[in-house]
């Protein structure tokens, strides 16, 4: 026999799941217009490893110690954050929406790791959340950038909402705790 606390969270996972299909279809379906089309699959790199990389050297390269310092500051918040969110995807090894779900939209060459959490979202978080707190007076445009790069990632099919909000919090918080 089934508790009455096992039916009720049964009940609230069901209901959160299906609000984030919901949420997913709406964001991958709904929202497509010819500017999107254009624009996500080129703004979604900014969270890759490429752009995580550079940065991380341009700044580590920089003769002012204060840009140098931010540099060692990403680079080291880059690093533990990457290191979680693959330790998560082994384990939780969500698959990826297209990969899961009928109809789904891909803009881009389809990823083959797991989903959960967002890697691209963790590192263009954790580089905003560097930046904000190295150029206070910025922070809103590289939270906005952030968003954008993090919203593509649904926009594309490569991830849930969850997968990019655990991604942001998960390069957020580890930026602020390595700052």
């Amino acid at each position: 026999m089934t508790s009455m606390g096992g039916i009720i969270v049964y009940k609230v996972t069901e209901r959160l799941r299906g609000g984030e299909l919901f949420t997913f279809y709406w964001i991958n379906h709904v929202l497509r217009s010819s500017f999107g089309d254009w624009l996500m699959p080129r703004i979604t790199h900014a969270g890759g490893v490429t752009a995580s990389v550079l940065c991380s050297l341009f700044l580590l390269l920089s003769k002012t110690p204060f840009w140098h310092q931010t540099g060692v500051h990403l680079a080291s918040s880059l690093l533990i954050s990457h290191l979680l969110a693959n330790i998560l995807k082994r384990f939780v090894r969500r698959r990826r929406p297209y990969q899961a779900l009928e109809g789904v939209l891909t803009g881009i060459k389809p990823l083959k790791d797991a989903s959960f959490p967002s890697g691209h979202s963790t590192a263009i978080f954790c580089m905003a959340t560097v930046l904000a707190l190295a150029v206070p007076s910025l922070l809103i445009f590289f939270y906005g950038f952030a968003s954008v790069v993090a919203f593509s990632r649904v926009y594309l099919g490569m991830h849930y909402p969850s997968d990019i909000m655990i991604g942001a919090s998960l390069g957020t918080i580890t930026a602020l705790l390595m700052g």
